[in-house]
């Protein structure tokens, strides 16, 4: 009897092996993990040659998860030039889960390249659970809608950094100002919660976004003919509200 229910238990452990989903973890580069101001071209350029920096949140984040998934699969897509910095060099240098990273080539278009190589690893694992990670600057959200409703994934989970600071609400899709507010969408254990949200306010929301929203306001104000500065001012308050809010400051255990 206890030979059959060893038995038993062995078969079903090894059922579940089989039946264990690879983990698929894709992500965008710049303004995703690195602070990259790729909002402003011109000054974008002048941070690579100053070196740029990491968001920490997410970087938290990403060794939580190769840590509970030790299989996992990290893919960093960009459609910036690798003759402008190395990929692969910033996420090892940077402390990132070591993975795959694929830059866009001169030929490359950049409509079609990420779209593209969503695609070809799609085309590898399409019985993956898939984690994606971008940002609303440039294209992320409409390339990983339509690679959703192309592929019809079920299991995945899409998370966007707002790095516009225009709080968009979508379905399917996570839009986050800080990585504090979506700790526990990815189960993130109590150690890497407490490091995210304990970051500094400008760790979780570089200065430059801020600045940037301001110049956008102040633009579209004008258009308006009305007091663009003041009202400028008073709407970065409101969104320094908004993000401070639930991410307030936790203790160690």
């Amino acid at each position: 009897m206890a030979f059959k229910v060893i038995i038993t238990l062995i078969i079903s452990l090894v059922c579940q092996i089989a039946l264990a989903k690879e983990l698929i973890v894709i992500s965008d580069l710049d303004e995703t993990i690195r602070i990259a101001n790729i909002e402003k071209k011109a000054k974008a350029a002048g941070k690579l040659l100053l070196g740029v920096k990491p968001y920490e949140g997410l970087r938290a984040i990403y060794n939580e998860i190769k840590l509970k998934n030790p299989d996992a699969k990290f893919y960093y897509l960009s459609n910036s030039y690798p003759f402008l910095y190395n990929g692969q060099k910033w996420t090892k240098k940077n402390g990132f889960p070591i993975g795959t990273v694929f830059q866009r080539s001169l030929k490359d278009k950049s409509a079609t390249f990420k779209p593209r190589k969503l695609r070809e690893i799609y085309q590898q694992y399409p019985a993956a659970s898939y984690l994606m990670f971008g940002d609303n600057v440039e294209s992320d959200p409409k390339f990983y809608r339509e690679f959703l409703a192309e592929t019809k994934i079920t299991d995945v989970k899409v998370f966007i950094r707002d790095a516009m600071l225009i709080f968009t609400q979508e379905p399917n899709m996570t839009y986050f100002q800080t990585e504090a507010q979506i700790t526990d969408d990815l189960n993130m254990s109590h150690s890497t919660t407490v490091l995210v949200k304990n970051l500094p306010f400008n760790k979780l929301v570089p200065k430059f976004l801020l600045k940037n929203l301001k110049q956008r306001l102040i633009k579209s104000c004008r258009n308006a003919f009305a007091h663009c500065e003041e009202l400028a001012e008073e709407r970065i308050l409101e969104v320094i509200d908004q993000i401070s809010s639930p991410s307030t400051k936790v203790a160690e255990r």
